[in-house]
């Protein structure tokens, strides 16, 4: 079953090895390339460092007590972390991005989105409609695999075919998103390694 992130923002993060709530989870750290989440921020009276950080990977499980980690070792400082300072260098922020569909009419903002806890893959977009759409819907799906281009400012979709409220309890979808979409943060493939694998 797909989460929603904004059940997910403020839960627990809860230690397996002594059972203890260690902090909570702040804001998400999404690879905007993949539209992944691979860390969050953490924050708590038992993390006395700041940035710290939790990645997605060490997350066992999420569940009605939060999420469950091995241990305290597993949440870190952002100064030790070289491999994911280029994500957050792209500054890449997914709630409240405009989206636009294909013909550059604006759709509305991203106000929730629905991911995988098995992989953190985010799945779905739910956004609030422009004040023109909000007339006659009250909120916009849209799924990853509808996506085909991503910067920072905007994200653009073909039109979307699913109109639905949010609710918590959303029917598992595991559209694999296109990787042909345009993508500025997806660095291009070198000559070399195209000729090598023209080659095999």
């Amino acid at each position: 079953m797909l989460l929603t992130i904004n059940n997910m923002l403020g839960a627990q993060v809860m230690s397996l090895q002594t059972g203890r709530s260690l902090g909570q989870l702040d804001s998400p750290i999404v690879d905007p390339r993949n539209l992944k989440i691979v860390a969050f921020y953490v924050s708590g009276p038992m993390v006395d460092f700041s940035p710290a950080i939790l990645f997605s990977e060490d997350i066992r499980e999420f569940g009605s007590m939060g999420a469950i980690i091995d241990s305290s070792d597993d949440i870190l400082s952002s100064d030790s972390l070289v491999r994911l300072n280029e994500i957050i260098d792209f500054r890449f922020e997914l709630m409240g991005i405009n989206v636009i569909d294909t013909n550059k009419h604006r759709l509305g903002r991203v106000e929730n989105y629905t991911l995988n806890p098995d992989n953190f893959m985010i799945q779905q977009l739910y956004l609030k409609p422009t004040l023109m759409k909000s007339l006659s819907i009250s909120h916009l799906t849209v799924s990853r695999s509808q996506i085909t281009s991503i910067d920072n400012d905007k994200i653009t979709v073909k039109v979307p075919t699913i109109q639905e409220k949010v609710t918590q309890k959303i029917t598992q979808n595991l559209t694999p998103i296109s990787e042909n979409f345009e993508n500025p943060f997806r660095k291009p493939k070198r000559a070399a390694d195209q000729t090598e694998s023209k080659s095999n």
